[in-house]
């Protein structure tokens, strides 16, 4: 598939501010800073997004896409439910050290921040965690068919359980520059569903 010189212009603002908007958040990054990250004039930004609102949500949606193609991958790739929760953990761990994404979960921070303030983007930001919620249902569903997981757990309320452990666990890893607080909630949601 051919992409034009626009496209490709338009791709690459992306590209760059979302790491930015993710470090530095949606609200505090500039357009100034969005000039100096791609070497473009404002005028060359504003040809490809309407404001910086929609160069925002664009940009949140490029980290949540990038890490939700990162997370089917890797479950698809697995056949029990056991493997499948493992790799969903290995793309999660990668949020620690921005392997994928600059700045930890695109979603939390976007969260956080849209909570204090008016992101215009909130219901995307909530796709982006139902998204993830279904997911890990799915593997709890997996391995209750295949006799993995007790069936007494609900699928849906342990993957909002597992997600929000997850999601706390990394924050205070981040903040202490630990690994020790994700790697003992994974050890234990690993002893709650397996």
């Amino acid at each position: 598939m051919h992409v034009n010189k626009g496209e490709r212009t338009k791709n690459y603002i992306i590209e760059q501010s979302s790491s930015l908007f993710n470090m530095q958040g949606y609200k505090t990054t500039s357009i100034s800073d969005i000039m100096n990250a791609t070497g473009l004039k404002k005028g060359g930004i504003y040809n490809h997004f309407e404001n910086k609102e929609s160069l925002a949500e664009a940009s949140f949606l490029h980290s949540m896409n990038t890490l939700k193609e990162h997370y089917i991958h890797a479950v698809c790739e697995k056949n029990t439910a056991c493997e499948q929760f493992d790799e969903f953990i290995n793309v999660f761990r990668t949020l620690l050290h921005d392997q994928f994404i600059q700045g930890g979960c695109p979603l939390m921070n976007a969260a956080i921040e849209a909570d204090d303030s008016m992101i215009e983007f909130k219901d995307t930001i909530k796709d982006g965690f139902n998204g993830l919620i279904h997911l890990i249902a799915n593997i709890i569903q997996h391995g209750q068919i295949r006799n993995e997981i007790n069936k007494d757990i609900h699928p849906d309320q342990m993957a909002v359980f597992i997600l929000s452990s997850l999601e706390g666990s990394l924050a205070l890893s981040r903040l202490n520059r630990d690994k020790k607080y994700l790697e003992m909630i994974i050890k234990q949601l690993k002893k709650m569903l397996f």
